[in-house]
């Protein structure tokens, strides 16, 4: 019961908190594990304060969650229609690196669309770094 308000006061800090309560709650959360850990990272995913998104794609790297995968791509890539992608460049660039981290080559489509359409730089650059990594051809 005290990891459930323990895990609950950190995903509000998260969301609530500044640059370094956000870093300290993400890290706090990796360190507690388990499925209720991973359960607010991945709701912490729908903040609105971009660097708590950010910090928390990073986390869930950290944490090796292979249930983010698919939220990591929407995120990254968007739909068909681009619907869903992160409108901030530090989280797609960070959705990028995580991907890479988290090893899953089923991301490779989702990496192979961002690096060749995503407006920024910055995130096209990590996802060729990251299709690099993977050894997959980088158009």
């Amino acid at each position: 019961m005290a990891d459930v308000k323990r895990i609950d006061a950190l995903a509000s800090l998260l969301a609530n908190s500044g640059r370094i309560g956000q870093v300290r709650a993400a890290l706090e959360l990796v360190d507690i594990g388990g499925p209720q850990a991973e359960q607010a990272l991945l709701s912490a995913l729908n903040n609105g304060d971009e660097h708590s998104r950010a910090t928390t794609v990073m986390a869930l790297a950290k944490f090796k969650s292979q249930t983010a995968v698919g939220r990591l791509e929407q995120l990254l890539k968007g739909n068909a229609f681009g619907f869903g992608k992160d409108p901030s460049p530090e989280v797609r660039q960070s959705c990028a690196f995580a991907l890479g981290e988290l090893g899953n080559r089923k991301s490779i489509k989702a990496l192979e669309i961002a690096a060749s359409r995503d407006e920024d730089s910055l995130v096209r650059s990590e996802c060729q770094d990251v299709l690099a990594r993977f050894g997959a051809a980088v158009r």
